[in-house]
């Protein structure tokens, strides 16, 4: 049991590590990320390596990470500001010593920022005139570059990376998973590709990123050229959950990354079992090659995960840095609300507020405008708010010392307030609210 707490004074700056295990055991089957971090995509620059996520609203957007272990992770950067659109499925990627992200857009297009090292500064987005989701940055033995989309389409890029500069065309169609699997669809989407050998191996995603614990899935092909014919793997699915008694639910959109001694890992996304609220959370897992170059995971899926997967984390300074929190962009109630991940099925959150003339501030468990609980302060002075959520069963209390406490709501079940109820593929996360001369003093996160 973890009994550490996070206290957080405003306006401090310090650096996060999430910490996998102490001793890294072979093969390596771990959430490296609990918490709020979908759609990962992450790459290896040497002994670095460096993830980020998708971010929707939550701005500034494009957080990212670092880590010389694949186990331990520190923020470095966020790589988007302000805008007025949901950042989807990013794709990282470093070409001739320039650092590239690609991402898709709730507007329907696809954006591109650049920058000479991972912390920046980053460059102004700029459009790409090509639809879909999910790109994917390819570059075959010529240097010629290309960016996949969803549903097997691919189209040129220019030498700079900057622009498409042809069509885009299908060149690759689906594995077909059997009929009788409980999925949301064929949605086909996430290609990632890479190069190993003689081959382009094209990691896909299929079945629907939420709905059923056995919607998701990751699944494989290659080729000889980078822009197909692609050839489905005959170990298909790499990644994929198979029962909702399994410990992560809806496993997918993976990407295939080595480390500089030559071992082989897939790195993906799953919704804790029962906690479609926590959002997804970031997973690790070993791949083995068969003789014949596929790749399989180095245990069974579906095989039974030590302590569910999680590990004891590092909070230590966790909530205290600023690029943990990110503002809500679309607004809330006239005033700033900033948000963060909750990383435990059990927690409390505790926030005291200075509150001026005309001026409100609150604690916050929200989803978005239709699905959230709270309280708000209004009266000039100290006011305190703490919520403990237990399971997806929130209690809310008041103070105006911080030690005599007034309940404000009791047991309320939070269990509904995620995507397959209210869309938008967020997670119920801790939110401070401020407006006007409000001002949080010092924020506490606590495991339960």
């Amino acid at each position: 049991m973890r009994t550490n707490s996070i206290i957080v004074m405003a306006a401090m700056a310090a650096s996060l590590l999430i910490t996998g295990c102490k001793e890294q055991a072979a093969p390596i089957k771990v959430c490296i990320f609990p918490g709020d971090y979908p759609d990962p995509t992450i790459m290896r620059d040497g002994k670095d390596f460096y993830m980020t996520h998708s971010n929707f609203t939550y701005y500034p957007g494009l957080l990212i990470w670092h880590s010389t272990d694949l186990l331990h992770w520190e923020p470095i950067a966020r790589a988007v500001q302000g805008h007025d659109y949901s950042i989807y499925a990013p794709d990282l990627c470093k070409v001739n010593g320039k650092y590239y992200i690609y991402y898709p857009t709730s507007s329907g297009e696809n954006f591109v920022v650049t920058a000479d090292k991972m912390e920046g500064p980053w460059s102004e987005p700029i459009k790409l005139r090509v639809s879909g989701i999910d790109p994917g940055h390819a570059i075959d033995a010529d240097g010629n570059r290309y960016l996949y989309t969803n549903n097997g389409h691919v189209a040129p890029l220019s030498a700079d990376g900057l622009s498409i500069i042809g069509q885009n065309k299908k060149v690759y169609d689906p594995w077909q998973y059997p009929e009788d699997w409980e999925t949301e669809g064929m949605w086909l989407e996430s290609p990632k590709i890479l190069k190993r050998g003689g081959w382009y191996y094209l990691v896909s995603a299929e079945g629907g990123t939420a709905g059923p614990a056995t919607s998701h899935m990751c699944v494989v092909a290659r080729s000889k050229s980078v822009t197909g014919p692609w050839e489905n793997s005959p170990h298909n699915p790499l990644v994929h959950t198979y029962s909702a008694d399994e410990a992560w639910w809806s496993k997918g959109h993976g990407t295939l990354i080595d480390d500089p001694e030559g071992n082989w890992y897939i790195v993906y996304h799953a919704y804790r079992n029962g906690f479609h609220t926590l959002g997804r959370s970031t997973i690790i897992e070993s791949v083995n090659w068969t003789k014949d170059g596929w790749p399989v995971l180095a245990e069974k899926d579906g095989a039974k995960w030590e302590n569910g997967g999680l590990q004891d984390y590092d909070y230590l300074r966790h909530y205290e840095n600023p690029l943990m929190w990110a503002k809500w962009e679309p607004g809330f109630d006239n005033g700033t609300l900033m948000t963060t991940t909750a990383v435990d099925a059990s927690y409390e959150i505790t926030a005291k507020f200075s509150i001026g003339d005309n001026a409100r501030a609150g604690l916050y468990l929200f989803y978005n405008e239709e699905a959230y609980i709270g309280v708000q302060g209004n009266e000039s002075g100290t006011f305190y708010v703490k919520i403990r959520n237990e399971r997806n069963k929130a209690t809310i209390l008041k103070s105006t010392d911080g030690s005599n406490w007034t309940t404000v709501q009791k047991d309320v079940d939070v269990s509904t307030y995620h995507h397959n109820v209210y869309k938008g593929f967020f997670a119920l996360r801790p939110a401070y609210f401020l407006a006007g001369t409000a001002r949080l003093e010092s924020f506490i996160y606590k495991p339960l």
